[in-house]
């Protein structure tokens, strides 16, 4: 099943996209497809906003919050959640 990205739908081509979905057997929907789905309706249901820009100083990793969530260098704080950004082995 080849469709375009879920965040360029339109409502109805969305719509569409799910009652096909319904209609399809399982197997036949893509790995990509099925995680833009995923994350689709997640991102329905979002409240909120927060932005956080990172740049490098030093070489490491530095996060500025663009709202008033407690940012200290890699990591910040997102309710009960204390969020790590590491570098990835390449």
């Amino acid at each position: 099943m080849r469709v375009k990205p879920i965040d360029e739908m339109t409502n109805e081509e969305f719509e569409d996209f799910l009652a096909q979905i319904q209609e399809a057997e399982f197997e036949q929907l893509s790995f990509p497809t099925f995680m833009d789905m995923l994350w689709a309706l997640q991102a329905e249901r979002t409240t909120e906003v927060i932005e956080i820009s990172a740049k490098l100083v030093d070489g490491d990793l530095c996060l500025e919050a663009l709202s008033d969530i407690p940012v200290r260098g890699n990591e910040f704080i997102l309710g009960n959640k204390r969020i790590i950004i590491k570098w990835a082995d390449v």
